[in-house]
């Protein structure tokens, strides 16, 4: 039954969809959403952020539909994902708020997973798994978040937290939030990697935690993307975000979490940097080795952290690694292309659950 406030249908979930040049998948992600079961009691806030291609007429398109009058669409010049996010988060009228990006989609089944947890306010996030497709939609791997023997309700104390840095999955789609918990917390602008900033910061607010090992959300990998080339500006949005993160620590309960995110993060800013370019190794490598001397300074003192952080060795390993993998990649032609149509429609049945059999990450 829908909810009604003051006369007008009150919806329970504000979603929050940034959108950027992607005419040929923004459809399908809307879509997935509006032909979810109680698909009235959610809010679509789409921030369109400069597209310079069809993505705004697609998004008009499916908002002129009979389910498309929950979609909110605002559009703005482009101000990068950060800013889209923190402007929709803004708009968000719900208790609850969930993301979706704008070449994903949700699982068939997702609301008739989330909307009864919500209904009963079981816990402040809802954690689930992601299932990975590519660009024509095809179900290719997973990401497993949440291993089965761990579902149900768990309070997000400390050994919560410490589990949540060990897995280190830091995308905001894999959870559906209270939405207090966002108050006064944003996106850093002008970065990228910018959920390793701002969701473990949530994390840290958060009492209690439900969760669900059904693949409930699907990443959709693909040509130009921004997680598939690495370059020095990766490496410093990750520095950035490390360097934020060894600042927390404060002497306070939270510092082994604090600390132990600092580590992931770091190496993930090593293990880009291993990546890019043969031009951009030289200052990618300063970016890390400056990060690593401010890192000196501050576990001087410490006790619970390694004074000096070894990793020269390892980026040289996954260097050599990354250049011998894509080497092969061209050979065999496996590299990554951009898609000849676009996908449009609900997505398919076998995005219910748990990838198809033979997966592989």
């Amino acid at each position: 039954m829908t909810r009604v406030h003051n006369g007008n249908p009150r919806t329970l979930l504000s979603v929050i969809i940034p959108a950027y040049n992607v005419e040929h998948f923004i459809a399908a992600s809307l879509e997935s959403a509006l032909s979810q079961p109680r698909s009235e009691e959610i809010e679509l806030i789409v921030i369109d952020d400069g597209s310079t291609d069809h993505t705004l007429e697609r998004i008009l398109e499916v908002q002129r539909t009979e389910l498309g009058r929950n979609i909110r669409v605002i559009h703005q010049e482009n101000r990068g994902v950060s800013a889209a996010r923190n402007r929709a988060i803004a708009e968000a009228t719900s208790p609850y708020i969930g993301f979706l990006d704008s070449d994903d989609v949700w699982s068939t089944d997702f609301t008739a997973k989330i909307m009864p947890l919500l209904d009963a306010k079981v816990a402040d996030i809802i954690e689930f798994n992601v299932g990975i497709i590519n660009s024509a939609g095809k179900v290719i791997d997973e990401v497993k978040l949440i291993d089965p023997a761990t579902v149900g309700a768990r309070a997000c104390d400390l050994a919560a937290l410490l589990d949540f840095a060990r897995v280190y999955q830091v995308f905001p789609a894999a959870r559906v939030y209270k939405r207090a918990l966002w108050d006064g917390i944003e996106f850093p602008a002008g970065r990228v990697y910018e959920d390793a900033a701002a969701i473990p910061l949530v994390y840290a607010r958060a009492q209690s935690l439900f969760r669900l090992a059904d693949n409930l959300y699907f990443y959709r990998r693909r040509a130009g993307s921004i997680t598939t080339k690495a370059t020095p500006y990766t490496v410093m949005s990750l520095a950035t975000c490390a360097e934020e993160t060894m600042e927390r620590c404060d002497g306070g309960a939270l510092d082994p979490f604090w600390l132990a995110m600092f580590h992931k993060v770091f190496s993930y800013a090593c293990h880009q940097a291993a990546r890019v370019d043969a031009r951009a190794f030289a200052e990618s490598i300063r970016m890390v080795e400056a990060t690593a001397a401010h890192y000196r300074v501050f576990a001087a003192n410490r006790t619970d952290t390694p004074k000096e952080l070894r990793f020269h060795r390892k980026i040289v390993a996954d260097r050599r690694w990354f250049q011998a993998k894509r080497m092969v990649k061209r050979a065999l032609g496996l590299e990554l292309r951009p898609p000849a149509a676009a996908p449009r429609g609900a997505p398919p049945g076998n995005l219910r659950g748990r990838p198809s059999a033979g997966s592989q990450r």
